[in-house]
């Protein structure tokens, strides 16, 4: 199975849809593949129906490109309040708010780190405190909302 061909053909029938690709993790249940994919939108966010709409076009998507021939599991949801972070877009949109930023490798002997998203330059996530670490380097990066914001439902 080639992943990147997948996650461009998911992308490219959410993306129609009006939504936004934010992650695709592929594991396994009862034997079959299991597909979840993350989805959000800037304006209203992600509404069960809309899930549900989703979840029947990207089926639709993965059986005319014949990618799982004995059957598949698909699961479509909204990337929650601690949505990953991966793009260049995804920083540059998210500017102010709390992350939390884990490394491949440490860093003056430390893998993780918290900040406020200052930005994004010249390959870099910028994080308050004069941070600065390349896509490259980071094996996972996530908003990571302060309490009230989470009793807010922001």
């Amino acid at each position: 199975m080639d992943k990147s061909k997948l996650e461009a053909e998911i992308e490219k029938t959410v993306d129609l849809s009006g939504f936004e690709l934010v992650d695709v993790k592929l594991a396994s249940h009862n034997g079959k593949p299991l597909i979840q994919i993350f989805v959000d939108r800037e304006k209203g966010g992600v509404l069960l129906d809309d899930c549900a709409v989703l979840s029947e076009k990207v089926g639709e998507c993965l059986d005319t490109n014949n990618f799982y021939e004995n059957g598949y599991f698909l699961e479509v949801s909204s990337p929650g309040i601690d949505r990953v972070l991966k793009k260049e877009k995804d920083f540059k949109r998210f500017i102010g708010k709390q992350a939390k930023v884990r490394l491949k490798r440490p860093v003056n002997s430390s893998r993780v780190y918290y900040g406020d998203i200052a930005g994004f330059e010249n390959g870099q996530v910028l994080l308050s405190g004069d941070l600065k670490f390349s896509l490259e380097d980071i094996e996972e990066a996530r908003l990571h909302p302060a309490d009230d914001e989470i009793l807010k439902g922001k």
